[in-house]
């Protein structure tokens, strides 16, 4: 008799595990962007979802000190995979700006900070953002193009940007961190989602 109440709870939790609820309407949106191409995909994220990254950015200062510190960078970060860099989104104020041929060059707390506004390559304002997971995708092929989009979304936005003529502006964006090492002395490389003179 024992075996047998241990067999149904046994069963009754297999059949209860099984299935999953989600919410209707996240259901749809997410259905609807997967018929997005890579272009439309990107554009959707930038529109919608700029305000949310902003939100959840950091300061160079926060990061240059929880460089290293794994909670920091388990709350803050996202890893693509083993030995990938640790990607973050931050946020600040450049001042000193200056742009000099295809790139924004300032310093936002003292350290230097270059802004790619033409060649922008790799996946670093991707896999900062956390808006596209690569099991969404059918292929890699697929991930690798939308990060092809985002980058061409970014150069495209930038390309029209002329900084004030105070020599401040403010930017969101995404910059990769290798080994937990914050590159102190040499200059930041960063990915901007947004600039802005305001």
């Amino acid at each position: 008799m024992k075996k047998t109440i241990i067999y149904l709870v046994a069963a009754l939790a297999a059949l209860w595990f099984s299935f999953s609820t989600e919410n209707l309407t996240q259901r749809r949106q997410r259905e609807a962007l997967n018929d997005l191409n890579a272009d439309q995909l990107v554009e959707v994220m930038m529109q919608d979802s700029l305000a949310a990254l902003s939100q959840r950015a950091v300061s160079l200062e926060s990061l240059a000190a929880g460089c290293g510190d794994e909670a920091f960078a388990r709350q803050h970060g996202r890893v693509l995979g083993i030995g990938s860099p640790t990607f973050y989104v931050v946020q600040g104020q450049l001042d000193q700006v200056q742009r000099v041929g295809d790139e924004i060059r300032g310093f936002c707390g003292g350290q230097a900070i270059v802004i790619p506004v033409k060649h922008v390559f790799g996946n670093t304002a991707r896999e900062a953002s956390g808006w596209f997971n690569i099991d969404d995708f059918q292929n890699t092929m697929d991930f690798n193009a939308v990060s092809a989009a985002l980058n061409a979304c970014i150069a495209a936005k930038l390309q029209q940007f002329s900084p004030a003529t105070d020599g401040k502006v403010n930017y969101l964006g995404a910059v990769a961190v290798v080994d937990g090492r914050f590159p102190a002395d040499n200059t930041l490389k960063v990915i901007a989602y947004d600039l802005n003179n305001d």
